[in-house]
């Protein structure tokens, strides 16, 4: 089973990501691998992406996440409620049965692209043009495909059970072993809280106790150096 976290060389991963997109069978294939290793993207935003969303000049995409979550609902006065409420908090009533809506969220980012992922895209659309398809996805198919896609890359490579979000992991974990930016992270991979971002952190417990013994080797060389 393939584990972005047990890869702690930067340089291994990028080999590794270089590796994955090669191993498509034709450019679709590169193309799909490549975005979704490159920038991280969620599955369901890569099959969502429009052509008009890829800005070539700019070297940017529009990310599109759509989410759809249920809320409960109060039978009597039809008031927003908690799963541990029996009593409405807005009409005072005891709640029997809750009422559930669905509720789509729309929530739109613009991420850089690197001038890679670009190119393979770009052949890509071209290489597409012999087939009868002139909708304005750029990969229409499926979630459903785009894992058997990804499953085949990893099969070709020897590598079981992978799938597009190890993709995702993958460009977590080697953003965070080269010391970059958390914050900017989840920006990137469009989390609305930073806890989330924070899942894709390494939690090795030996690196825990090194930087927790690097923090206080500081504090007691400075106490040192005060007393003398």
């Amino acid at each position: 089973m393939f584990e972005a976290n047990s890869m702690k060389d930067s340089e291994g991963q990028v080999e590794l990501v270089n590796r994955l997109i090669a191993a498509g069978k034709n450019p679709r294939d590169k193309a799909f691998a490549s975005l979704l290793a490159r920038t991280g993207v969620r599955v369901s935003e890569a099959i969502g992406l429009k052509i008009d969303d890829v800005d070539f000049q700019s070297g940017t995409l529009t990310i599109v996440h759509l989410k759809e979550k249920s809320k409960l609902k109060c039978p009597h006065c039809g008031g927003n409620l908690g799963k541990r409420h029996l009593f409405c908090p807005s009409c005072g009533n005891k709640v029997g049965k809750a009422l559930r809506e669905k509720v789509k969220h729309r929530r739109q980012r613009t991420i850089p692209v690197d001038h890679g992922t670009l190119g393979l895209i770009s052949k890509y659309l071209q290489w597409r043009d012999r087939f009868p398809y002139r909708g304005p996805l750029v990969f229409p198919f499926s979630r459903q495909r785009g894992w058997q896609i990804i499953e085949k890359i990893g099969r070709r490579l020897g590598i079981k059970g992978l799938h597009p979000h190890n993709f995702r992991r993958l460009l977590a974990t080697s953003w965070v072993n080269k010391g970059l930016d958390t914050k900017k992270l989840q920006l990137l991979l469009g989390h609305t809280n930073i806890s989330t971002t924070w899942r894709y952190v390494d939690s090795d417990f030996e690196q825990l106790r090194d930087e927790c013994e690097k923090l206080w080797e500081t504090k007691s060389n400075e106490t040192t150096d005060a007393k003398g």
